[in-house]
């Protein structure tokens, strides 16, 4: 407290006063109290403010947002590990709220992590590939039929879903113009049928690849399919499980989604959309006469790359998957 009188009063000199005025000796000891609890106050707040981390609580923070200082560390010594990271990033998740007098108006969340990667991958494709789009309508009659039959004996049942994968692996090897990618300004035709099937999890939509599914039977492909979808949901995907694919198909059938359009995963060419099969009246022309039937009716709609690909090509490969799903025996012949 003498020293910082002394500099006090050198202050006063210096503005020309030989000494201070009555009221000054309180201001003095004021400044001077704030000073002396500055200089106690700031070496705990640096210590505060230095906190201990591990490299992959370090590389997790900067991945979902979080700043490191607002963690409390649970490791030896106070060490911020990843686990305080992800615990702390959840609660902030469940509590960030916007309160006007008392009620919730709105909930934010971190645009990070999958749905960041996911967001991102999805711009690019959508603002750099021309999408067009096709739509056919598909009497699922015989393809329902033909299933009952087929899953007889099975004990694993294949699904709709199962069969049009298989249908577009089929159809994609005999047209092979679809099964395309645009890669540094070549486009690149792909011997391999790769066949990608989205997934809707928590944090968005993970597409997880069938290899080679032009070279398996169908109750193969749907095993594998089972089992890519399984681990998409438990999160336990390797990387080679969803990389390498060269078609997608999106199935919202099952949410009552009649017909939608997809984006292209990039670098694919084509994605291919699948609505809902729904029984509406349809009209039958037999030796020239027309009824009306209720039928099951699915419709699919395929995007495309234009730059790849022309709408002829588009057309011909949905009439192809029409004419395996009407008469889904050809498949086998």
């Amino acid at each position: 407290d003498e020293d910082i009188s002394k500099m006090i009063e050198e202050a006063y000199k210096k503005l020309g006063k030989s000494e201070m005025t009555e009221e000054e000796p309180k201001t003095a000891k004021m400044i001077s109290q704030e000073i002396t609890e500055k200089r106690q106050i700031e070496p705990k707040r640096e210590k505060e403010e230095f906190k201990k981390i591990s490299p992959r609580a370090q590389k997790k923070a900067k991945e979902l947002g979080v700043e490191v200082k607002l963690v409390e560390g649970s490791g030896p010594g106070g060490v911020v590990i990843e686990k305080d990271i992800l615990d702390y990033f959840q609660l902030k998740r469940e509590t960030s709220k916007t309160l006007i007098e008392g009620k919730e108006i709105e909930k934010r969340i971190p645009y990070t992590g999958i749905r960041k990667i996911i967001g991102d991958r999805l711009s690019q494709s959508k603002f750099s590939a021309p999408h067009v789009y096709f739509t056919i309508s598909i009497d699922m009659t015989k393809a329902i039929s033909f299933l009952d039959t087929y899953n007889s004996d099975l004990q694993l049942k294949v699904t709709i879903n199962d069969l049009i994968v298989f249908v577009v692996a089929k159809v994609l090897s005999e047209q092979p113009n679809i099964n395309c990618s645009l890669i540094d300004e070549e486009i690149v035709y792909h011997k391999d049928i790769n066949i990608g099937v989205a997934v809707a999890i928590e944090e968005g939509l993970i597409v997880p690849v069938v290899k080679n599914a032009s070279k398996i039977s169908l109750s193969d492909l749907s095993e594998e399919t089972k089992k890519l979808i399984k681990l998409a949901r438990e999160r336990k995907l390797m990387p080679d499980d969803y990389k390498g694919g060269t078609f997608t198909v999106s199935n919202l059938g099952m949410y009552g989604i009649e017909n939608f359009t997809a984006i292209i995963n990039s670098p694919e060419a084509a994605i291919l959309a699948v609505g809902e099969i729904k029984r509406v009246p349809v009209v039958i022309e037999e030796e020239g006469a027309e009824r009306i039937e209720i039928s099951p009716i699915m419709k699919l709609t395929l995007s495309v790359d234009h730059r790849l690909i022309d709408g002829v090509v588009a057309s011909n490969f949905l009439f192809q998957m029409k004419h395996y799903l009407q008469l889904p025996r050809l498949l086998f012949q």
